[in-house]
């Protein structure tokens, strides 16, 4: 596989946990929010969550939140650079080490050398598992919930740019295809002529999502704190710093805290203009794209 364990490769024949030969099944649209990687005899095994796996990063510690050698969580270093074809590398400690001790847990494109030759012969493989779990089966379901009389306007897929749009949300952009929460490719219908005060950010797999009122939404300012009327980080009111500058055709910047530190921790949750860069990639192929939503409470 060379998909960055994003779930898009589909190849080889299913067997099992020790099968004798490689497969993959696409899991790009299952809903899940852990990983875990384990050897073929389950001897060397780790949990991590999907945002832990997914996202850039080199040499950067990542959190297992548990392992085959501990019960509570920890970090280890590993990498997924979007240039090199073998990340990830998952380990159950840090990259460099885990190498020699033969705890490389998953690597990609068909590497070998000390990385695999040190692992898959002694423990007859490696396999990938991924589930949603019991907290994020509770939070997609209550999101799914919620979407009862809201009306679906925008969607940007799983990909590494934020939604083409450039009407800093005023809802008169309309391109594409409709399809759904999770559709390919993204889309947008006119919303500027319908009667709602409030907009619902959410991904794709309804892991995190925002509603605010379209006061708070609509309006210019720049790194002001506006009012998020219940998130999935809160049940009560709270504010946060956005973005909806005239002169910025990637405005507004929705987050689900304040817009610096959202930015390079997967929380933004709306930018126009196609923007890519941490802003997209450390969240949108890690939860299935993003939608936007309107209402009239």
């Amino acid at each position: 596989a060379k998909d960055k364990l994003l779930g898009t490769e589909t190849y080889g024949v299913v067997t099992g946990p020790q099968g004798p030969a490689a497969f993959s099944v696409s899991w790009v649209d299952d809903s899940y929010d852990q990983f875990m990687f384990a050897t073929g005899d389950c001897e060397k095994w780790l949990l991590a969550s999907k945002e832990s796996v997914l996202g850039w990063y080199s040499n950067e510690p990542r959190q297992v939140l548990a392992s085959s050698t501990s019960s509570s969580p920890y970090k280890a270093k590993w990498y997924r650079r979007s240039t090199v074809s073998t990340d990830p590398w998952i380990a159950i400690q840090d990259y460099s080490p885990a190498v020699a001790a033969g705890d490389i847990i998953y690597g990609e494109n068909s590497y070998g050398h000390a990385q695999a030759e040190n692992v898959l012969p002694v423990h007859h493989g490696a396999n990938v598992f991924i589930r949603l779990s019991p907290e994020g089966l509770a939070n997609k379901l209550w999101c799914e919930e919620q979407q009862s009389g809201w009306t679906l306007v925008r969607h940007v897929p799983g990909g590494l740019t934020w939604h083409p749009a450039t009407d800093v949300l005023r809802g008169s952009a309309v391109y594409g295809q409709v399809t759904g929460l999770q559709g390919h490719t993204a889309w947008s219908i006119r919303f500027d002529n319908m009667d709602y005060d409030q907009f619902m950010f959410s991904t794709g797999d309804c892991q995190k999502w925002l509603i605010a009122n379209k006061t708070q939404v609509f309006g210019e300012y720049s790194n002001s704190p506006r009012t998020i009327e219940s998130s999935s980080i809160s049940e009560r009111p709270y504010k946060a710093r956005w973005y909806r500058r005239a002169s910025s055709k990637h405005d507004p910047w929705i987050s689900m805290e304040d817009y610096s530190y959202s930015a390079s921790h997967g929380g933004i949750m709306y930018g126009g203009n196609a923007f890519g860069r941490a802003h997209a990639a450390d969240i949108l192929p890690v939860h299935n794209g993003a939608n936007v939503w309107v209402k009239l409470s």
